[in-house]
């Protein structure tokens, strides 16, 4: 009889499932216009394997465009979408069952980049030994590309200038070359530098010299220090009827921003695996000055929001008319901190 006991506590032992094999499994659609350092707490985490850890089995899908990508997350077809907490505003403004929630990237990634020959020229060794106004007044006069009108770093260009005093029109030339057509341009001194995000202006230092004039990714310009520029911008219904979905998946982001804080090197190497073609130098450039830009927390604030819409109507955009809380949530981090260690 002994015996049989043993032998029956013993198979109970051998087949019992696992807290992991036990754990509810979730279905989680992310989807994104392309691949972005803006992105890098999701790399480190999908890496890092913490979603899996969190039971969330995470299928990625790259938009067509803004607003296929909007689109998909509001009729459910996604749980959310990467992108600014201007669209989730906007959003929520029209309608749609979709806000924020969850703050990704607290800084505007926007890099100010000035050739080699701009730099002898204004003796500039290391532009962060100089005041910020003086960085700002050296732009004065110079060609600088900032991709398409209305686009992101041409915003932020015309932004800076307009607080620091400059005509946009008048003091510098604002030129609207695209991305790709940025570094041939800077090489062939059409251009004097360009505003741009990495890794574009990781590859401009790394393969041709030139200098970070402003990081604002490392929050060197004050006015706009610590502004959310990324969000997850997500399926209202996932949020509130799928807490624990949208909970575990936001538990993994967070493991991932803890650990870029705690252990950047190990980040970085999980980080690394998102861009596999791209060269080292100027992975580790545009990792190590973008890093500064995630925050400790995915919890969203009110003071963050009301920033992000008042750079939106400063920059020329037209008012989004909502009620502040329709715009954002904090109730999958809630539940998600209740189980962070």
């Amino acid at each position: 009889m002994k015996k049989h006991v043993i032998a029956a506590s013993l198979a109970a032992t051998l087949f019992a499932v696992s807290p992991a094999q036990s754990q509810t499994r979730h279905e989680v659609t992310q989807v994104v216009a392309t691949v972005s350092f803006a992105f890098l707490p999701v790399y480190v985490a999908q890496h890092m394997g913490f979603f899996e850890a969190e039971g969330v089995n995470l299928k990625t899908v790259t938009a067509s465009s803004a607003q296929a990508g909007l689109a998909s997350v509001a009729s459910g077809s996604a749980a959310y979408y990467l992108s600014t907490p201007v669209a989730g505003a906007r959003s929520a403004a029209q309608g749609a069952p979709m806000l924020n929630c969850g703050a990704l990237m607290t800084e505007n990634p926007t890099n100010i980049v000035v050739s080699d020959a701009v730099a002898k020229k204004f003796n500039i060794q290391d532009p962060a030994a100089l005041p910020i106004s003086r960085r700002i007044e050296i732009l004065k006069g110079l060609r600088l590309a900032a991709h398409t009108p209305g686009s992101s770093p041409d915003l932020t260009l015309r932004y800076l200038a307009r607080q620091s005093g400059l005509d946009s029109e008048r003091d510098m030339q604002v030129l609207p070359i695209v991305q790709n057509a940025i570094l041939a341009a800077l090489e062939n001194n059409r251009i004097d530098g360009f505003a741009y995000s990495s890794p574009l202006a990781d590859q401009a230092i790394v393969r041709y010299g030139a200098k970070r004039l402003i990081s604002m990714a490392a929050g060197e310009y004050p006015p706009l220090a610590g502004q959310l520029s990324i969000t997850m911008v997500c399926n209202k219904e996932w949020v509130e009827k799928q807490t624990e979905a949208a909970a575990a998946t936001i538990r993994a982001v967070w493991r991932a921003m803890r650990l870029m804080k705690t252990d950047p090197a190990q980040a970085r190497t999980a980080a690394r695996k998102a861009f596999a073609s791209m060269e080292d130098k100027v992975f580790d450039a545009a990792f190590e000055t973008n890093l500064r830009a995630f925050p400790d927390s995915p919890r969203l604030s009110e003071k963050q929001m009301t920033e992000a819409l008042a750079f939106h109507t400063a920059t020329g955009g037209t008012p989004i008319n909502v009620k502040l809380e329709a715009t954002y949530s904090n109730r999958a981090v809630d539940l998600a901190a209740k189980t962070m260690k």
